[in-house]
C-alpha cells in the first residue's frame, strides 16, 4: 500500500485542491480501509501517517511559505484536516496531524 501511494505521486500535483486530491485517492483509502481494518487494524496507522507525510509534501509544494518548514506544514496539514475532516477517510478515524 505504501508503494502504491507512492506511485501516485502525490507531491507533484500541486495544481490540485484537497477536494481533486480526495475526489481521485479517497475511494481506494476507503477499500484499503474497509477491507484490511477487519484483519489487522493497528497496521493501517502506518499507512495513515505515511500518506499524512505525503500530503504534508504536497502543502510544502504548493504553498511557498511552507516550502522547507516541515513543522509548519504538518501545523497547516492538521488545521486542513480539521477544516475537511470528511475528504479522506483517516482524517475520519481521527489520524490527523497534530495542531502546534
Amino acid at each position: 500500500m505504501r508503494q502504491t501511494i507512492r506511485g501516485w505521486h502525490l507531491q507533484l500535483k500541486c495544481d490540485k485542491s484537497v477536494a481533486d486530491l480526495s475526489a481521485m485517492f479517497d475511494p481506494i483509502l476507503r477499500g484499503w480501509h474497509q477491507y484490511y481494518c477487519r484483519f489487522y487494524k493497528s497496521a493501517m496507522s502506518a499507512v495513515w501517517r505515511h500518506l499524512n507525510g505525503y500530503l504534508q509534501r504536497w502543502l510544502m509544494r504548493k504553498y511557498l511559505h511552507l516550502a522547507q518548514r516541515k513543522t509548519r506544514a504538518s501545523c497547516a496539514l492538521g488545521r486542513l484536516a480539521r477544516q475537511f475532516p470528511n475528504a479522506f477517510v483517516h482524517w475520519k478515524l481521527g489520524c490527523v496531524p497534530k495542531v502546534g
